[in-house]
């Protein structure tokens, strides 16, 4: 019987030898060598922490955050730095998501007949 954790092992090891891999690992330390995308990276994360919290216990969004994010946004938006990292942080994102698919693929044919 095959450990599965040592193929996730391998596979996280292998993830870090990707080309969207190391495009985040240098976006990331474009953004911590510029104080002001730094500081802006900060004030993002946190504002989509507080909007994220209150989305998850069911409270609405109050309009000063709204507003807050909304204006945090259009800053962003001018900032290259976090354009790039935020663009390596999808690229990243897509192929977890398609290793997923890949993996789920054995599980997802187990249910073909029965959908039928």
């Amino acid at each position: 019987m095959v450990n599965i954790y040592d193929s996730a092992n391998q596979l996280a090891k292998d993830l870090q030898q990707t080309q969207e891999y190391e495009n985040l690992k240098k976006a990331i330390a474009d953004v911590q060598n510029d104080q002001e995308s730094a500081d802006l990276f900060k004030k993002m994360d946190a504002l989509q922490t507080k909007i994220l919290t209150a989305q998850q216990s069911g409270q609405p969004l109050a309009e000063e955050d709204q507003k807050a994010y909304q204006e945090l946004n259009e800053t962003v938006q001018k900032n290259a730095k976090i354009i790039a990292l935020l663009q390596s942080e999808q690229a990243i994102y897509k192929l977890i998501n398609d290793l997923q698919k890949e993996i789920t693929n054995p599980i997802n044919d187990l249910y073909a007949d029965l959908r039928k």
